[in-house]
């Protein structure tokens, strides 16, 4: 009883922390050429520290960064548990670090004098719902070979289709060093799940054999 609590708790602990980090850099990045005053001022002609922040903030307010956390505490919390129970662990994950991102963006929003709203609040909760929780199973499926490659693949492909269909805005000075900071990212994640999907396969058929 006392490990499965550890564990819970340990659980908890990683969701919470993902979720909590995602939202507070997402919400921080986006408001510091407020925090600056530089609001009125065209994005290419902001301050240095403002180009630093957005360039985190375009990749953190992406959709498949958000995925990406879903997927990762899904894949980090079914460690060491049947199939089954991964599952529901990893979706339960998936959903609570959304959820949490979500509370926190829109928090720290409120409390640096940002927007918002509590129609956003509700949509990106039931967003948090509907997506996290199929990410967050995702994530746990990634240690059940031969499904597991796909499910890891959803991320650097989801990222990718991302920055095609939703593109940085063309004023941004950043817009081309997002873009090649994603499609490098995703390109290296993609060769890494591919190559250590031929490495198990080989150490699979030399115990069979």
């Amino acid at each position: 009883m006392i490990e499965i609590k550890k564990r819970w708790t340990r659980w908890l602990a990683v969701t919470l922390f993902a979720g909590v980090a995602l939202g507070a850099i997402a919400a921080f990045t986006d408001n510091v050429p407020l925090l600056l005053g530089e609001i009125g001022k065209a994005r290419a002609d902001r301050s240095v520290w403002s180009q630093m922040a957005e360039f985190v903030s375009l990749l953190t307010d992406a959709g498949w960064a958000w995925a990406a956390t879903a997927v990762g505490v899904g894949w980090m919390v079914s460690a060491g548990i049947r199939p089954r129970t991964g599952l529901l662990v990893g979706a339960l994950a998936g959903f609570v670090a959304l959820t949490a991102a979500t509370i926190v963006f829109y928090g720290i929003n409120l409390l640096v004098g940002g927007d918002f709203y509590w129609v956003q609040v509700l949509f990106w909760w039931a967003r948090s719902l509907l997506l996290g929780l199929p990410l967050g199973a995702m994530g746990a499926v990634i240690r059940r070979p031969p499904a597991g490659i796909l499910a890891a693949l959803v991320v650097p492909v989801g990222a990718v289709l991302n920055i095609i269909v939703l593109p940085p805005p063309p004023d941004s000075r950043v817009a081309s060093t997002v873009v090649l900071t994603v499609c490098g990212g995703a390109a290296a994640a993609t060769l890494l799940i591919l190559v250590r999907a031929v490495q198990a396969r080989r150490l699979q058929g030399t115990s069979t054999g």
